[in-house]
């Protein structure tokens, strides 16, 4: 049963990083074309992209477990693989 449950943890926190990824790269496309000119106000390209980058880095930290995670969060930060 452990066995099991790490199997699943790990699978879990790979996909919720990886779609955290996604998520960002998404948001930052979607907010970098509206600011380019479509049709929805500026300032909610603005939000897009910024939500984006956030989403981006934090996941791209947690996955690769990059320094400034730590730094941001210390040693022992909220999400644990």
């Amino acid at each position: 049963m452990n066995l099991i449950y790490k199997i699943f943890k790990i699978t879990f926190f790979v996909f919720l990083d990886v779609s955290g990824i996604l998520l960002g790269v998404f948001l930052i496309g979607l907010g970098s074309a509206v600011i380019f000119g479509w049709q929805v106000t500026d300032w909610m390209g603005w939000l897009l992209l910024a939500i984006g980058v956030c989403a981006f880095l934090l996941h791209l930290g947690h996955y690769f477990n990059l320094k400034y995670m730590h730094w941001l969060f210390g040693s022992n930060y909220f999400i644990q693989k």
